[in-house]
């Protein structure tokens, strides 16, 4: 499972030992991320590699001021992890140097979208019928925005021809947090499928 850019760490994965994956689950998974570039906004996948090393090393202002709570949507957790996340962002704030920051994470991201992007733009469910399951706080996006490059999210939905799309409607970025009950239902659902062999649009 994968949330957020963990999508495309997921799907790399998936890639690299495809035999050690029975199913890909995506929650909010790619969809926009961008840098600015001369101070215009650009995706990721749409910068060159120059225009991407040209916005490092980042101004030492970018580190701002240390964390002195867990704001929403973290503030959720439980009180007792929401101090161990604190103490945790409190040491990554300390150990990180903005100024001394690379663009290797960025272009490794880039590179696996274009590859992504490639995928799906050369054929259809190229994951043929390997479960895949989309949880997201948007509906299923129609067949006409695959090949926009608006958003990567819209690939998701075409990876595999054994696919569900689940809307977490009224949620926000992190869905786990904020309905934690659709996420636990349907893993359970996409486990109990994929461990009888039932196809996932099958209820």
């Amino acid at each position: 499972m994968g949330a957020s850019l963990g999508g495309i760490y997921i799907q790399a994965y998936q890639c690299a030992f495809p035999k050690e994956v029975a199913g890909l689950v995506f929650s909010n998974s790619s969809k926009r991320i961008g840098r600015l570039v001369n101070g215009k906004p650009g995706l990721i996948w749409e910068l060159t590699e120059e225009q991407i090393r040209s916005t490092f090393p980042l101004a030492a202002s970018d580190k701002g001021p240390v964390p002195t709570r867990e704001d929403d949507p973290f503030d959720r957790v439980p009180r007792d992890l929401r101090a161990v996340r604190l103490w945790l962002d409190i040491k990554l704030w300390q150990g990180w140097e903005p100024t001394k920051e690379k663009p290797d994470s960025t272009l490794s991201w880039r590179k696996e979208f274009l590859e992504e992007f490639a995928e799906t733009d050369a054929r259809k469910y190229p994951l043929g019928s390997l479960p895949v399951v989309v949880i997201s706080s948007e509906p299923k996006a129609p067949e006409s925005e695959l090949h926009t490059h608006n958003e990567a999210a819209p690939c998701l939905d075409f990876l595999s021809s054994n696919n569900i799309h689940v809307t977490a409607t009224g949620s926000g970025h992190e869905i786990h947090l904020y309905k934690p009950d659709i996420v636990i239902e349907t893993l359970a659902r996409t486990v109990q499928a994929i461990r009888a062999s039932t196809p996932l649009s099958r209820p």
